[in-house]
């Protein structure tokens, strides 16, 4: 488990002040946003930088969903994701596309690395919509990363924006 915590530590982008999650539900300041459905066997935990995160127990795994807004920001999508990968190394791309996501497009990759050593296997998308950057992530053991992969596709087709600092709302 300490492997899937630091993992989430390094992976997530800095996230707000004064975020409230409550069901699906992420609130902050000027924006909210929705997530699909976590299973119940999942356990919520707190991550440092990171909106909200759970462990799998079961895949041994970390699913985490993260925001960042900044307006002056026009960093690409892929040196985003390659943000969210320092510290890593070994990495090997095994999935590497740009995607529709909540209206945008969003940069999905499936990698595996090496984190002090320990081997992992995550996927994440990164998308930017109005103004922000949005980030969710699932990191396992490679042995391990199919077992819970089919609930993070879950709860990522669950994710949309609901109300954005730009003041535009679903």
């Amino acid at each position: 488990m300490l492997g899937a915590l630091g993992l989430a530590t390094v992976m997530g982008c800095s996230g707000s002040d004064a975020v409230r999650v409550s069901g699906n539900t992420v609130r902050a300041p000027r924006l909210s946003y929705e997530f699909g459905t976590v299973p119940s066997q999942w356990r919520s935990i707190e991550i440092e930088g990171n909106d909200a995160a759970w462990f799998d127990a079961e895949a041994d795994a970390t699913i985490h969903v993260d925001h960042t807004c900044d307006r002056t920001m026009d960093t690409p999508l892929a040196a985003l994701v390659q943000h969210l990968l320092i510290g890593f190394t070994a990495r090997e791309m095994l999935t590497e596309e740009t995607v529709p996501f909540d209206g945008r497009e969003a940069r999905h990759v499936v990698v595996r690395a090496r984190l002090d050593g320990v081997p992992r296997t995550m996927e994440l998308y990164v998308m930017k919509k109005d103004g922000c950057v949005y980030d969710l992530g699932y990191a396992a053991s490679p042995a391990r990363f199919d077992l819970g992969r089919p609930r993070f596709s879950s709860f990522v087709a669950g994710f949309r924006t609901t109300r954005s600092p730009l003041g535009r709302h679903d």
